[in-house]
């Protein structure tokens, strides 16, 4: 799209969070209509502000994607990396693509994505630059379950955001990840075969800086968190890179070893372990299953016990029981 290049450019301009005058800027517009293009930005999430003075300035400073940084920090040069500043979102990207996909691994990185999917068809918030937006296209001949893939891809995120730092970090089933009791992170596994070759699209979001954009907030609740709220700042594209890397290894020790290694770590980060917790799903007549949570099998489903009988549960919302 036209104007979304002309608005990259605007935002190159402004990234340094400095003033800009417009005489900046106007060589880049259609008929100098600089207020459309900041109605466009905060639609996406960002933080534009014009001045009386006709200057402009970018409030929610960031760095932009660089897929020459990213690789630089790759550890296996040969995975297939595709940036694409807006998309409706980076797993239908793959979806769309699959006839076309034959490499191991294949990510899809975004700056904005404008239907962004979680798991259960909730939609999933996010702002130009100031999330981290991937997919992992991980393509096996041999199928997996899917539960135990998403709950892999937590706890390989959960060990890695530990590494650089950040604490009392766990995961609440299947794969959300929670900061300080509030959603940082997300995970969303499809799965889709194609004659011999079963792909899993590994969806991630997380969130770096959006609590003060103001213009989502209406769409947030006190359930989410960002790094910065703790005082973290990572750059995206070496965060980026980190996670592929540790992606890549950890998957493919997952398909040469099993379940049993990641099954053992469960315990650990689960946040509702032993407690009472409800579980809401349409597939169980769209009732709430209550309980007292006693971890996942070896097939990554949950145990609930309901008077002192545990059953596993695949699928579902989960809640604490208040």
């Amino acid at each position: 799209m036209k104007n979304i290049k002309i608005l990259k450019k605007i935002i190159d301009i402004l990234l340094d969070g400095k003033i800009h005058y417009f005489c900046e800027i106007r060589n880049y517009l259609i008929f100098n209509n600089i207020n459309y293009y900041i109605n466009l930005a905060n639609k996406l999430g960002l933080s534009i502000i014009s001045k009386s003075n006709n200057s402009y300035q970018l409030l929610n400073s960031f760095t932009l994607l660089s897929k020459s940084i990213i690789i630089s920090h790759l550890k296996l040069k040969t995975i297939k990396l595709i940036i694409i500043p807006i998309v409706n979102s980076t797993n239908k990207y793959f979806i769309n693509k699959l006839n076309n996909i034959n490499s191991k691994c294949c990510v899809c990185i975004s700056e904005y994505q404008t239907k962004g999917m979680g798991r259960n068809g909730k939609k999933w918030i996010n702002s130009f630059g100031n999330s981290l937006c991937l997919s992992v296209c991980w393509l096996l001949k041999k199928p997996l379950p899917c539960n135990t893939i998403g709950i892999v891809i937590g706890i390989i995120l959960v060990n890695l955001l530990k590494e650089l730092g950040i604490k009392n970090i766990g995961i609440k089933w299947p794969n959300d990840l929670y900061l300080r009791n509030k959603k940082l992170a997300g995970i969303l596994v499809e799965k889709i075969s194609i004659n011999n070759n079963h792909y899993y699209i590994i969806g991630i979001g997380i969130n770096l800086n959006i609590s003060n954009i103001n213009n989502l907030l209406h769409e947030l609740n006190n359930n989410w968190i960002s790094l910065i709220d703790i005082g973290i700042t990572i750059n995206r594209n070496i965060l980026t890179a980190k996670i592929i890397n540790s992606i890549y290894y950890w998957l493919i020790f997952f398909e040469q070893n099993g379940f049993n290694y990641f099954f053992n770590l469960w315990k650990k980060l689960d946040i509702f372990i032993n407690h009472r917790v409800l579980l809401h799903s349409q597939f169980y007549d769209n009732n709430f299953i209550c309980g007292i949570n006693r971890g996942i099998n070896q097939h990554g489903a949950i145990l609930i016990e309901t008077n002192n009988v545990i059953h596993a549960y695949y699928t579902g919302s989960l809640y604490l029981d208040h």
